[in-house]
């Protein structure tokens, strides 16, 4: 496992072709794997596994939890596998999220009262 990760791309072509990818919870590793989880109301969400501890037993967890439901339940790890498919990673994607960011920013422009001045 990865201690540091500015950025990862493996994760994110393992995705792209049909590979679950069990990481650890760091930088770019942590944004790209969305964690599986199975919810009775929601239904199933997710694209991987995530650990937080660096070791042995957060590596561990994460490949039996991964193969656990691989093992035991066929029909959620095919979904798995779909979701990390269809997730885009394109620099378009990048991109309007980056343009989408800015608008909001400008929504709300930081208020500048430099000081001791005050205005009117």
């Amino acid at each position: 496992p990865s201690r540091y990760e500015p950025c990862g791309l493996p994760q994110m072509y393992a995705q792209r072709y049909g590979t679950v990818p069990v990481v650890h919870a760091t930088g770019g590793l942590k944004d790209s794997v969305e964690q599986y989880e199975l919810s009775e109301t929601e239904g199933a969400k997710g694209t991987g596994w995530k650990f937080g501890n660096c070791d042995a037993n957060g590596l561990r967890w994460g490949l039996w939890s991964a193969l656990q439901v691989c093992k035991q339940n066929t029909k959620e790890w095919d979904g798995i596998i779909q979701r990390g498919m269809a997730r885009d990673f394109s620099w378009r994607k990048s991109a309007e999220q980056y343009v989408q960011l800015m608008e909001w920013a400008m929504m709300d422009p930081p208020r500048c009262e430099p000081w001791p001045f005050h205005t009117g």
